[in-house]
């Protein structure tokens, strides 16, 4: 198949129309959505064959649902609404991966996650195919979430359970499908979208914020927990014992440095616990109370922002977290 049949085939029939109040594929550039008092949200992801995934761990399909919902987990971080994306594809050929099954799963999530997909680019590759997912999002202006807003005395709670994304990450590597849920439903393959509970959260700020800093755990636990700490000056103690209580559960490794788990991870005020509690629930959020902001003499913590503690004891690491250029040093 040629570009021009591929755009023909798979882009220009989602390109939704005239009468919508936007302008998406099939001209030189997208007309997002008016966005009236609202600011813009942008941020873009990839994902690349050989780096991210090797070919023979995701079918088409899971390859879309991936693409889409680890992409937009940055929005979710920042508590802005999912407008749309814009697809940039490197591919040796066409359709090869992106035919029916990879296109039919992305109208499946554009329906659920509320999304248009708004343009993009094509373009022929010797190389591994190579994914790049620009998002647009809203938030009204002035009540984004930042990492910076995290204050002493934030209770820290984490969605999810983290580590399952690497258990099953290095499973699959391993060969060992066996042990993992059926295809396509482990949280490496399909990540969990928190574009629903994330919105509900920022949109129920009767009295204030509930959030005061939110970060997606990409890269692992640690890792962006040291982040969020380092953008608002502060520092954190963490226990993970719930994170990794039971025969099924993650190691400690895989729960503080595996990433790729694209939970949210947010400090808030103690007086909101009940209000994040309840909305949690409405929204079939699994959640757990890991940790607390610390107070701390500013200037002890240029290293060091994040204590660990497993068993009741401090737990020392070296890896903080994922880091794709390791393997170059």
């Amino acid at each position: 198949m040629n570009e021009s049949l591929w755009i023909e085939t798979y882009i220009l029939p989602r390109s939704g129309g005239p009468s919508r109040s936007f302008l998406g594929p099939g001209d030189d550039a997208a007309i997002g959505p008016p966005l009236a008092t609202d600011s813009p949200v942008l941020t873009v992801d990839a994902m690349v064959e050989g780096q991210h995934f090797l070919d023979h761990w995701l079918d088409d399909e899971t390859l879309a649902r991936r693409l889409l919902r680890s992409s937009f987990s940055d929005l979710s971080a920042m508590g802005a609404r999912a407008v749309g994306f814009l697809l940039s594809v490197a591919t040796p050929r066409l359709p090869g991966r992106l035919g029916d099954r990879f296109w039919r799963a992305i109208d499946e999530e554009c329906d659920r996650m509320g999304i248009l997909l708004l343009g993009g680019n094509v373009t022929a590759s010797d190389g591994a195919l190579s994914l790049h997912c620009t998002c647009l999002g809203r938030v009204q202006s002035g009540r984004e979430w930042r990492r910076s807003g995290a204050k002493e005395g934030d209770l820290l709670l984490v969605t999810g359970d983290p580590g399952m994304a690497a258990q099953a990450r290095e499973k699959i590597a391993g060969g060992a499908g066996i042990d993992l849920p059926p295809h396509g439903e482990d949280r490496w393959s399909s990540p969990i979208s928190r574009l629903e509970v994330a919105q509900a959260l920022a949109e129920a700020q009767v009295d204030g914020p509930i959030v005061s800093a939110a970060i997606d755990v990409s890269d692992g636990l640690h890792i962006d927990l040291e982040r969020l700490c380092q953008a608002s000056g502060q520092r954190a103690t963490i226990d993970i014992d719930a994170l990794v209580g039971t025969a099924l559960a993650p190691t400690a490794d895989q729960v503080l440095t595996g990433g790729e788990d694209y939970e949210l991870l947010m400090a808030i005020k103690p007086d909101s616990l009940d209000r994040f509690a309840e909305i949690a629930v409405q929204h079939t959020t699994r959640w757990h109370q890991i940790g607390v902001i610390d107070s701390a003499d500013k200037a002890s913590i240029t290293t060091d922002r994040v204590q660990v503690r497993l068993g009741g004891a401090t737990l020392q690491r070296e890896t903080q977290g994922w880091d794709p250029f390791q393997r170059q040093q």
